[in-house]
Formats: C-alpha cells, structure tokens, sequence
C-alpha cells in the first residue's frame, strides 16, 4: 500500500504525521539528554566515592598536623578547584588559633599563631563557636558576616568568593577546615556533604593523634 492510501487510511494527513515524527524526535532527545545528565552523576559519584577511600587510606593518625593537612591539600585541593585550603587548631585555655597547613594564593604559606579573642577571630573563630559548618556564597556576604582577609589577600586583590568552614570535632570544636573558591556561590549541596565527609576522616585522625599520645 502507498504512503498516501496508508495515511489515508490512518485518517492523518502528512501535516499529522509530520508533528508526529517531530514529537517522537523531541522525546527521543530529551530521553538522551536524561541519559547523559545520569551518566555524569554517576561519574561524579563515583570520583567522590575515590576520594573519600583516599582519604581515609592516607589521612592517618600517626601523622602530625603539618602532615595532615599536606594530604589534604594534595587529596581535594585540584579535584575540588580550590583557591585556598587551610586548617586552624584552637588552644581554648590559651585563647589562640594556629594553623598547621594554609595554602593561599598558589602557594603554602607560614600563618603565624593568632589570638582567639572569644571568638572575634573572623568567620574561623564564628564557625568553630557555632559548632556548625557555615557556607559563604559571596565576597559581600562574607564580609556581612565579619570576614577578615589576609594581608596577601590585601596586597594581590586575589580575595575567594566562596567560603565553606567546617568544625573539627563534636561538641566543642577543636580546630576548623576551610575551603574557598574564586567563584561566587561555587558548592553546591553535593560538594558540601563531600567537604563534610573529608572533614569527619580529618577530625578523626586528629582524635586518633591525641589517643595514642594518651
């Protein structure tokens, strides 16, 4: 039977069967598109997932601060797309704050002992005091919010848009790990929850330290 007796038959015209080629075309491309958005997820699932068995194979107790937070850096810095990584260790009794790893601006960096001073210690002391992890999406909110920049931060202009700090240890906080970003609101929720698993494997070596010190 011919195309025209068959869409005769049909009762379609060629304008009807057209659209419907076009909308059995669009479908099929939006399954597609479905289908790659999936596979990415499950290739992003799936570095995060390496990096966290990174992570806790190499973050190890036996290790001091400094070398802690090396493996850090060398673990999430490039995969996460950082513009600076740092960890602060809070003494309470002595009220100041040390850091043992800061990488800012290309670069490791000797950031010397500050004082705590209650808490009035930037977003660092702010975060550790809420026992809560706190996410700045812009430089505007962090400064809202009492950021205090670094004097290579002052000289370069080279300042993160986005900042993510998260409390090392339950209860009251021990120490902090801060990951920022050039880039306005850069961690989304699922980079977030990663950041907080990196930071648990973190804390966890840090406790491991102290215990076998004990």
């Amino acid at each position: 039977m011919g195309l025209f007796n068959f869409l005769k038959a049909k009762g379609e015209s060629t304008q009807e069967l057209a659209e419907r080629v076009r909308r059995a075309e669009s479908e099929a491309a939006q399954k597609a598109s479905q289908l790659d958005a999936m596979k990415e997820l499950v290739r992003h699932l799936d570095e995060d997932r390496l990096l966290l068995m990174r992570a806790a194979l190499e973050l190890k107790p036996e290790l001091d601060p400094k070398a802690l937070g090396e493996v850090l850096l060398d673990i999430a810095f490039k995969p996460l797309g950082l513009a600076s990584l740092f960890i602060a260790l809070v003494d309470w009794e002595a009220d100041v704050i040390s850091f043992p790893i800061y990488h800012e601006g290309g670069r490791l960096r000797n950031q010397p002992t500050l004082p705590f001073k209650g808490g009035a210690s930037g977003l660092t002391g702010k975060t550790m005091l809420a026992k809560a992890p706190l996410y700045i999406r812009t430089l505007e909110e962090g400064r809202n919010e009492g950021a205090i920049f670094s004097e290579a931060e002052r000289i370069s202009g080279l300042v993160p848009q986005s900042w993510y700090g998260v409390p090392l240890g339950e209860g009251r906080a021990f120490g902090l790990v801060s990951f920022q970003s050039f880039h306005p609101e850069a961690f989304p929720e699922s980079r977030r929850r990663l950041m907080d698993a990196l930071a648990a494997i973190l804390a966890s070596a840090f406790l491991g330290q102290l215990q076998r010190k004990g």
